[in-house]
């Protein structure tokens, strides 16, 4: 499977029109294509959540149930982006927790990628020891010193753990949510900073007017296409570069390449 999501989009408002699948992550040289041919039947737009979920197919099998809402095609592509990247633990987790909280908006799964981390998940029941110190890992944020994690009791700490109840059952396994709250990294416009692929260069974009408020900051990963430009600054209400404030955020160019007076 070349893809972390392939979903089948339609336009509400035309249902006359054919209906679009589009493989996500999209790859960068298929990307403005993608956008021209959605926008041929009136879809695509920067900010508007415009594109009926028709079908979904995804590895993750609990993404079905953006099935029948309503999403933008960004919000696809980062979700996408942000899942390509997760580890097997990291996939039980967001699914177990996406079922538990019976999540189907696309911006409430976007934020579970931020936090399933703080979940535990049994899928298998057999080992109490691993059971035991994988949970302790997990409280501890992923990582721990050796010598610590190898002092880890596991049994105790599991049997403390299933004992102490709060597990629910569900088809990717008993999770618990050890306090987990879905906060919102991402409001629902500008998407927070994720570095997916080999960007040379990630801009900070900003309104030169300044941020209205409830907003964030956009992100620019270059090299980017025409339309990745156009829509990164949409999302912050810029249409053209000289309203834009610009700082570097990350980079990887040549040391000669920064160092060189403009």
């Amino acid at each position: 499977m070349s893809y972390v999501i392939q979903a089948v989009l339609s336009n509400p408002r035309r249902p006359e029109c054919d209906q679009i699948t589009i493989p996500f992550p999209i790859p960068f040289d298929q990307y403005d294509k993608t956008i021209e041919m959605l926008q041929a039947i009136d879809l695509g737009f920067s900010v508007n959540r415009d594109c009926t979920v028709d079908e979904v197919n995804s590895r993750y099998n609990v993404l079905n149930t953006l099935v029948g809402t309503l999403v933008n095609i960004d919000q696809l592509d980062y979700l996408a982006k942000r899942l390509d990247g997760f580890c097997s633990g990291e996939v039980s987790q967001f699914e177990a927790m996406a079922h538990k909280l019976e999540l189907f908006h696309i911006k409430d799964l976007i934020n579970l990628t931020f936090c399933c981390q703080q979940a535990t998940v049994i899928t298998d029941f057999s080992d109490l020891e691993q059971i035991g110190k994988s949970h302790i890992m997990t409280l501890n944020g992923g990582a721990m010193p050796m010598d610590q994690y190898q002092a880890v009791n596991g049994n105790e700490a599991a049997l403390q753990l299933i004992d102490g109840g709060g597990g629910v059952i569900t088809p990717y396994g008993v999770v618990y949510d050890n306090g987990m709250k879905l906060e919102p990294a991402y409001n629902g416009h500008q998407f927070p900073s994720y570095l997916y692929d080999h960007s040379l260069l990630v801009l900070e974009i900003t309104p030169k007017r300044g941020l209205v408020e409830g907003s964030n900051p956009e992100y620019l990963y270059l090299p980017a296409s025409k339309h990745q430009i156009e829509r990164t600054l949409l999302r912050v209400g810029i249409t053209t570069l000289h309203d834009a404030a610009i700082r570097i955020d990350w980079d990887e160019l040549p040391e000669m390449v920064v160092s060189t007076p403009i």
